[in-house]
Formats: C-alpha cells, sequence, structure tokens
C-alpha cells in the first residue's frame, strides 16, 4: 500500500517500542495467549510445532519485514510456537491499537487482509512441497522462495544470497533429515543449478532451477487506492 506522510504518521503514533530479542528466545509459546504485532527490523526467526515425538515441522521463515503476531493474534490461544534464530530487533504496536487504527483509517484493515492472502498462497505452496513434490524440487523451490523474499527487502542481489538458516533449520522445514538435505544440495551443485560456499549460494541457472521447482513467484497486486474526498 503506498502511504502518504499522514499514513505513515498514524502508523508511528501506534508503535509503542522497538525490542531487542535474543538468540534461541521464545518470542511466541505454544498454547499461550499473545496480542501484539511485531514489524521485524533486523534478524531472523522461525515459526514451528514440535511433536511429541519431538519431531518438529517449521511452518515459516521469518524474514526481516515479516510480522510477528500474524495470524496468532486473533485466536484465543497460539497454535504453534515463534523462537528467534539471532538476535531481532523488532517493533512492538498491541492488536488492539492496531484495530482501533482499522477503524479509524480502514485501509490499514485492508492490509490485513493482502496479508492474509499472502499467508494462505505462502501455506498452500507450504503444502504442495511436502506432500508432492520430490526432496530436490522442494530444496529448490525453497532456495528461490527465500532468494526472491530477500531481494524484496533489498537485502540481496539478483542471483546470490547469504543463506540466513542453518541445515537443520532447511531440513524442519523441508521435512527431511539433515544427511537427506546434504546429499539434494550437493545434487543441485552437481547439475550446476547452484554454486554454494559456506552460506554464500549462488543461483547458477535460475532459469532451470525455476524449471525444476514448477516456481512461480508471487507478487501481491497493490491495494487499490480510493480518492480521499475531504
Amino acid at each position: 500500500m503506498k502511504l502518504d506522510a499522514a499514513d505513515l504518521a498514524s502508523l508511528e503514533a501506534i508503535f509503542e517500542r522497538d525490542v531487542t530479542v535474543r538468540k534461541r528466545e521464545e518470542l511466541v509459546i505454544h498454547g499461550s495467549q499473545f496480542r501484539s504485532l511485531c514489524f521485524i527490523k533486523e534478524g531472523y526467526a522461525i515459526r514451528y510445532r514440535l511433536l511429541r515425538s519431538g519431531k518438529r515441522q517449521i511452518l515459516k521463515l521469518i524474514l526481516p519485514g515479516d510480522v510477528i503476531g500474524f495470524p496468532v493474534s486473533f485466536f484465543d490461544r497460539s497454535t504453534y510456537a515463534v523462537v528467534a534464530l539471532t538476535e531481532l530487533t523488532c517493533t512492538v504496536c498491541s492488536l488492539d491499537s492496531y484495530i482501533r487504527l482499522c477503524y479509524e483509517q480502514p485501509q490499514f484493515g485492508l492490509v490485513l487482509s493482502w496479508l492474509a492472502a499472502q499467508e494462505a498462497a505462502n501455506y498452500a505452496e507450504h503444502i504442495v512441497n511436502l506432500g508432492r513434490r520430490t526432496p530436490i524440487e522442494r530444496l529448490a523451490h525453497l532456495l528461490l522462495e527465500i532468494h526472491a523474499r530477500l531481494v524484496e527487502v533489498g537485502l540481496a542481489p539478483e542471483t546470490s544470497f547469504d543463506l540466513p538458516f542453518s541445515q537443520e533449520v532447511m531440513a524442519d522445514a523441508l521435512g527431511l533429515s539433515v544427511p537427506h538435505l546434504n546429499r539434494v544440495m550437493q545434487q543441485l551443485r552437481a547439475e550446476q543449478l547452484i554454486t554454494s560456499k559456506a552460506r554464500l549460494i549462488a543461483l547458477s541457472d535460475p532459469a532451470g532451477l525455476r524449471r525444476l521447482a514448477q516456481y512461480q513467484p508471487q507478487n501481491l497486486v497493490p491495494i487499490p487506492l480510493l480518492e480521499r474526498h475531504h
């Protein structure tokens, strides 16, 4: 959404504080209430479920520009947890303050609708990944998704990126074991679709990687602005 100076002032007015979260600190606890929106400025986190077996399924990789507290704040208690993977800096407002802003300026309510559409589309891809894509297709898709999201917030150039997540995190996002993830990463390198050195991933053949993953970029259309009548 295009914001003018008055919109930005209204939004900034409801921000309560900047918060620094320590690495490995839980921001959202499974089964607890959470009634805030946290806008991530710097750092990385994960949204996940821990099963009785001790296995972890990562539901979302959280990057700068993302919002923690959506959709958990709309339920009586959380059905998942969120933990910081690095030190996080975020700006926080209460859900009640944001709702009051939506009543005063309904365009901010539309932002939540667009955010919900994006969440639904991301979850749909995640279901296809875990249900039907082969391990190499899953990894190719996730690498393309992470790269696109980092480019969107100015944290990566066009054909490479620093992978901010460990192999364990990537494996838990893709439903694979760490050794299996390693083998699949080696396969992508062997097919000359990527090159990697430490955490730096270079997309050697972006078109080939997209074909393999059947990857389609998700570009939200802008929220239409109606002329304001004074």
